[in-house]
Protein backbone atom coordinates (compact mmCIF):
# COMPACT_ATOMS: atom_id res chain seq x y z
CA UNK A 1 0.00 0.00 0.00
CA UNK A 2 1.10 3.31 -0.84
CA UNK A 3 1.70 6.59 1.65
CA UNK A 4 -1.88 7.41 1.20
CA UNK A 5 -3.37 4.41 2.84
CA UNK A 6 -0.49 4.04 5.93
CA UNK A 7 -1.72 7.75 6.08
CA UNK A 8 -5.19 6.65 6.52
CA UNK A 9 -3.95 3.47 9.00
CA UNK A 10 -2.81 6.65 11.28
CA UNK A 11 -5.71 8.75 11.31
CA UNK A 12 -8.07 6.25 12.29
CA UNK A 13 -5.66 4.80 14.73
CA UNK A 14 -5.09 8.47 16.49
CA UNK A 15 -8.77 8.60 16.06
CA UNK A 16 -9.86 5.12 18.14
CA UNK A 17 -6.56 6.36 20.44
CA UNK A 18 -4.66 2.99 19.84
CA UNK A 19 -1.21 1.75 20.11
CA UNK A 20 1.34 1.94 17.21
CA UNK A 21 0.32 -1.25 14.95
CA UNK A 22 -2.72 -2.06 16.36
CA UNK A 23 -4.97 -0.93 13.00
CA UNK A 24 -3.91 -2.55 10.27
CA UNK A 25 -5.86 -2.97 7.11
CA UNK A 26 -7.51 -6.11 8.19
CA UNK A 27 -9.20 -3.66 11.38
CA UNK A 28 -13.03 -3.59 11.26
CA UNK A 29 -15.57 -3.11 14.11
CA UNK A 30 -15.25 -7.05 14.54
CA UNK A 31 -11.53 -7.33 15.33
CA UNK A 32 -11.02 -3.57 17.15
CA UNK A 33 -12.68 -3.30 20.57
CA UNK A 34 -12.47 0.47 20.54
CA UNK A 35 -14.51 0.77 17.28
CA UNK A 36 -17.63 1.32 18.16
CA UNK A 37 -20.39 3.82 17.70
CA UNK A 38 -18.07 6.57 19.35
CA UNK A 39 -15.47 5.20 17.59
CA UNK A 40 -16.73 5.48 14.59
CA UNK A 41 -17.76 8.91 14.88
CA UNK A 42 -13.92 9.85 15.69
CA UNK A 43 -12.95 8.24 13.00
CA UNK A 44 -15.48 10.01 10.28
CA UNK A 45 -14.45 13.34 12.04
CA UNK A 46 -11.07 12.71 11.87
CA UNK A 47 -11.22 12.09 8.03
CA UNK A 48 -13.18 14.74 7.70
CA UNK A 49 -11.07 17.56 9.02
CA UNK A 50 -7.74 16.13 7.05
CA UNK A 51 -10.25 16.58 3.35
CA UNK A 52 -11.77 19.39 4.85
CA UNK A 53 -15.01 18.61 4.96
CA UNK A 54 -15.44 16.68 2.11
CA UNK A 55 -15.87 12.74 4.00
CA UNK A 56 -19.10 14.45 5.13
CA UNK A 57 -20.56 13.92 1.70
CA UNK A 58 -19.80 10.51 1.23
CA UNK A 59 -22.77 9.09 2.52
CA UNK A 60 -21.57 5.37 2.46
CA UNK A 61 -18.84 6.56 4.82
CA UNK A 62 -21.16 6.09 7.71
CA UNK A 63 -21.63 2.31 7.15
CA UNK A 64 -18.19 1.53 6.41
CA UNK A 65 -16.99 -1.00 9.76
CA UNK A 66 -13.48 -1.48 8.03
CA UNK A 67 -10.16 0.06 7.03
CA UNK A 68 -10.51 -1.73 3.97
CA UNK A 69 -13.92 -0.33 2.81
CA UNK A 70 -12.94 3.31 4.43
CA UNK A 71 -10.47 3.51 2.10
CA UNK A 72 -12.23 2.39 -0.79
CA UNK A 73 -14.44 4.42 -0.28
CA UNK A 74 -12.20 7.48 -0.52
CA UNK A 75 -10.61 6.01 -3.51
CA UNK A 76 -13.75 5.94 -5.46
CA UNK A 77 -14.28 9.49 -4.11
CA UNK A 78 -10.84 10.65 -5.63
CA UNK A 79 -9.54 11.67 -2.09
CA UNK A 80 -6.86 8.88 -1.83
Amino acid sequence: MGNKENEMLKIIQEALNVGDGKITFDSSVKNVEEWDSLGHLSILVALDKRFGGKVANIREMSSADSVNKIIQLLKDNSLV
